[in-house]
C-alpha cells in the first residue's frame, strides 16, 4: 500500500495543471446494468475458486471483462459496437500526457529501486535496476496483454466511466470504483493467496488496502489524462511488472 500511496501523490503532483474533460450525461441504467455483470463475474470468480473449476483465468477474462461487457453495453445502447469501444477511452495520446504518463512511471519505479535498495540485505541501488532493466520488458509486455488490459477496459472504461457521468462527481466515482476493484480481487484472495487464503477478515483487509489503494491510482490517472484508458493500462502494467522483476531481482 506504501507504494501505491506514493503512486498517488505523484500522479497529483505531475498531473496538477492538466485539464480534464467535462462531465457527460449517462443513463444511471447503464451503470446498473455494468455493476449487475459485475456481480455475476464475481459469483463466477468464487465458483471458480472455491471448487477449482477453470471458468476464470486470464484467457476467460477477455471474454468477461471486454467482450461481453461491450456487447453488452452496445446492445443496451443499440449503438455500433466500435463506437461504444471507444468511448471507453481506447484513443490515441497528446504528446504532453505521454511525457506525464512516462514520468509518472519513471518516479514510480525510481521509488521502488531507491526504497528497496537501502535495506541492509539487498543489493546496491545500481545491481538492482540492471537487474530488473533484463525482465521487466518482458513482464511489461505479458500484463499489457492480460490483467492491464482486461481489468482496465472493465473498471475504468467501463465502470468508473459510468459512475463519473451518471454521480456528476468524478472523484467519488474513482473511490466506489476503486473499491470494487478491491472487492474484484477477494476470491483469488481467499481461496489461492498463501498470505490470506481461508481468512475472510485478512482478505478483505488485503484487497481493501492494497488492491483497492492501487485501484484509486489507476482510476486518478485514467481521469487526469482525459479518460484515455492507454494511460491505467500502462500504469497497471508498469506496477505489476514492476513488482515481478523486483522479486526475480531480489531472489537472484
Amino acid at each position: 500500500m506504501f507504494f501505491s500511496i506514493i503512486l498517488i501523490i505523484l500522479i497529483f503532483i505531475v498531473f496538477k495543471n492538466q485539464k480534464t474533460e467535462g462531465i457527460k450525461e449517462e443513463s444511471k441504467k447503464k451503470t446498473a446494468v455494468c455493476l449487475s455483470w459485475l456481480l455475476i463475474y464475481f459469483l463466477l470468480s468464487m465458483i471458480s475458486c472455491a471448487f477449482n473449476i477453470n471458468i476464470i483465468s486470464e484467457t476467460s477474462n477477455w471474454l468477461f471483462l471486454v467482450l461481453f461487457p461491450l456487447l453488452l453495453m452496445a446492445g443496451f445502447r443499440k449503438e455500433n459496437v466500435i463506437k461504444t469501444l471507444k468511448e471507453t477511452g481506447l484513443k490515441r495520446f497528446n504528446n504532453k500526457t505521454v511525457l506525464r504518463i512516462l514520468l509518472v512511471c519513471i518516479l514510480y519505479m525510481g521509488c521502488i529501486i531507491l526504497v528497496f535498495s537501502l535495506s541492509e540485505d539487498t543489493p546496491d541501488i545500481l545491481t538492482i535496476a540492471l537487474k530488473m532493466s533484463v525482465k521487466f520488458p518482458v513482464f511489461f509486455f505479458l500484463m499489457v496483454i492480460t490483467a492491464a488490459f482486461t481489468e482496465e477496459f472493465f473498471f475504468r472504461g467501463m465502470i468508473q466511466r459510468l459512475l463519473m457521468d451518471s454521480l456528476k462527481r468524478p472523484y467519488t466515482a474513482i473511490l466506489l470504483t476503486s473499491i470494487l476493484f478491491g472487492l474484484y480481487h477477494f476470491p483469488f484472495a481467499f481461496y489461492l493467496w498463501d498470505e490470506t487464503a481461508g481468512s475472510a477478515v485478512d482478505s478483505l483487509k488485503t484487497i481493501l488496502t492494497d488492491q483497492a489503494v492501487t485501484g484509486y491510482a489507476l482510476g486518478l490517472i485514467y481521469y487526469k489524462s482525459n479518460r484515455n484508458l492507454w494511460s491505467s493500462i500502462i500504469l497497471h502494467a508498469v506496477t505489476n511488472a514492476a513488482i515481478m522483476a523486483l522479486g526475480m531481482a531480489l531472489s537472484g
